[in-house]
């Protein structure tokens, strides 16, 4: 005997006050956003609201779908009186399309905050978005961090180590950005992290530490010092102790890890000469291959190259490059894999642009020739209308982030999180 299919209610709209306070609106059907197109998305593209997420309004922006009674082809319309809602992802889920939304004229609507916004929608009692998870560490759970544990951790890092400058943004980084990779230093655990550039070569639109005074502000202060060979060596010492220690340079407080080279060469030597312990990673956009040949020849295990995109075009709309092209990234990549490092790439993906035909085969083309060991798919924290504005659309069909997905599999692992190099075999 067949087991009868549970059935879920219709997707709702869901609208927002300006208070915070949400609430579904019946009758209406809510549309969602890929690339510049508002479309309706199909069952296939929601899940429940993963734990740990956080949902928001979005100030100046009235919510767009069907009210009841729309004829198919109908285009969708604002939802007056009301605000835009969005979801921000926990670590793990990726999502696949966009919050659908107007700006109110009457009200203004300046640039949103570098936050990820992903569509979210009302259905059986509880919040859905549209999204799929993408990684299941548990390395990664939230649980797992901002305790009390980890709070007596870093005081007795920092009574340990008084002398070493870095902690003291690792602790900003810990306890006011909420920073994981920062507080693992902390806990003597997992992928830590430690900053070293002050400096950077590119000009990121969505970059997180630092922004022009025309644009939202940065969420993190960024890191104003080159540390002491002596001080990243310090805690490389404390953090490299397992298999799964990661111990990894490059991070979100500062600007391009490589305008640092001979440092981060000098620390990966000296560790690597003491223990063969753990991983040592680097996170980089991979535009100095000199100074990153140094660094692999120096006993590298693992890489990230971020980008926002493999076609030429997009990558240098939005990173904006200074003295470099998007070539060298390319000639980063074959001296890593000609070394045997590890390479992922730390795909800051966008619902409508990465989705599209153009990139999508140039993507998998890029994995296929360079053996890119892994697709950390990173969600792009920015304002849809000001990456709009900056990065022009691929061509041919947005064919769907899942599609994107299942189009890397068969190459690549895809995932979230930068793995230890024994999980790769």
């Amino acid at each position: 005997m067949s087991k009868m299919k549970t059935r879920t209610s219709p997707l709702r709209l869901l609208a927002a006050d300006d208070k915070g306070a949400t609430w579904d609106v019946r009758g209406w059907t809510p549309a969602a956003r890929s690339g510049n197109e508002l479309v309706a998305a199909p069952d296939a593209e929601w899940i429940p609201l993963p734990s740990g997420s956080r949902v928001q309004f979005l100030e100046g922006r009235l919510p767009m779908g069907w009210p009841k009674g729309s004829e198919p082809g109908d285009e969708p319309l604002p939802l007056e009186g009301a605000l835009a809602v969005a979801a921000q992802l926990p670590s793990g889920f990726t999502r696949t399309l966009l919050p659908a939304y107007q700006r109110d004229p009457q009200r203004g609507a300046p640039f949103l905050p570098f936050f990820g916004y992903t569509a979210v929608a009302f259905r059986d009692g509880q919040p859905w978005v549209a999204a799929v998870q993408t990684d299941d560490n548990p390395h990664w759970a939230p649980e797992h961090y901002g305790g009390a544990d980890m709070q007596a951790a870093l005081q007795a890092t920092l009574a340990e180590k008084p002398d070493n400058r870095v902690l003291d943004q690792l602790r900003v980084c810990a306890l006011e950005y909420g920073c994981y990779n920062a507080q693992n230093i902390f806990l003597g655990r997992w992928e830590g992290a430690v900053p070293v550039s002050p400096a950077c070569n590119a000009r990121c639109v969505g970059c997180i530490s630092e922004q022009p005074d025309d644009r939202p502000a940065s969420p993190q202060v960024r890191f104003r010092f080159v540390p002491r060979l002596e001080e990243v060596l310090e805690l490389g010492r404390a953090h490299l102790k397992g298999e799964d220690s990661i111990f990894s340079f490059g991070q979100g407080c500062e600007g391009e890890p490589l305008l640092q080279a001979r440092l981060i060469a000098d620390s990966v030597r000296a560790l690597r000469a003491e223990t063969s312990v753990g991983t040592l990673h680097l996170n980089t956009n991979g535009s100095l291959p000199e100074g990153f040949a140094r660094v692999v020849e120096a006993g590298l295990d693992s890489v990230r190259i971020s980008l926002n995109s493999v076609l030429p075009e997009q990558y240098t709309a939005y990173y904006q490059p200074l003295n470099y092209t998007f070539d060298d990234l390319l000639k980063s990549i074959r001296k890593a894999r000609d070394h045997g490092v590890l390479v992922s790439l730390n795909y800051l993906h966008m619902p409508g642009w990465n989705d599209r035909e153009a990139e999508v085969d140039a993507l998998e083309s890029l994995v296929r020739e360079l053996g890119i060991c892994q697709i950390q798919m990173r969600t792009l924290n920015i304002d849809p209308d000001l990456y709009t504005q900056t990065v022009p659309l691929p061509a041919g069909r947005a064919l769907g982030i899942r599609s994107l997905i299942e189009r890397l599999r068969p190459y690549t692992r895809i995932g979230n999180h930068t793995l230890p190099r024994h999980r790769f075999g």
